[in-house]
């Protein structure tokens, strides 16, 4: 295959890639949206790979044992689950800084995956959210651009992600606003 070719398969398998994580969105269970995003993240890896980075390639390969743990019931989650994420992401981005030829490159998506996992560890749906709209976006959107591995799919997919953030940005912070006044709340319903 030609370069010109693996570039459009990439930048192809890039689209199915945001396509799968767009749909997970419209999931009702957050079981089933954990399984969209994963398989997401493995179609991404493969796209990165094809466009040759290879440290998003790995970190998203990364974020699908992430999404496993976080399919856990949060009783179930234990700390060294959260360490050994990040041991994961931290050894991820150091193979793809010096044998995978990333160089520096290689914290852009590792500081997305890892503050992303901080949040979801840690966060609530407010804070995740927020989170995703000013940190963990925009560096994916850095990482997609043909500064570090363009990727079309990639731009479109972050995106979505912060139209559809700020939407639900909006919409919570009316619905809490309309709750104010009333006698009873559920905290469950925010």
């Amino acid at each position: 295959m030609s370069e010109v070719q693996v570039e459009i398969l990439g930048q192809g398998i890039s689209v199915v890639a945001m396509a799968l994580i767009i749909l997970s969105f419209q999931c009702k269970k957050q079981s089933m949206f954990y399984v969209m995003q994963m398989s997401g993240n493995v179609v991404f890896a493969i796209s990165f790979l094809l466009l040759g980075n290879v440290a998003a390639s790995l970190l998203n390969l990364m974020g699908l044992f992430r999404g496993m743990i976080m399919l856990l019931p949060k009783e179930k989650r234990k700390i060294w689950h959260l360490v050994l994420i990040n041991a994961l992401f931290v050894g991820a981005a150091v193979f793809a800084g010096t044998v995978g030829g990333d160089g520096f490159y290689c914290l852009v998506p590792f500081a997305a995956q890892t503050v992303g996992t901080f949040s979801m560890w840690f966060g609530n749906d407010r804070s995740i959210r927020w989170v995703q709209l000013c940190v963990i976006s925009p560096l994916w959107v850095i990482n997609n651009t043909p500064l570090i591995s363009f990727s079309l799919g990639g731009i479109c997919c972050e995106a979505f992600s912060m139209i559809s953030t700020v939407i639900y940005l909006l919409r919570t912070k009316k619905s809490s606003k309309n709750t104010q006044g009333a006698c009873k709340t559920d905290q469950n319903d925010v």
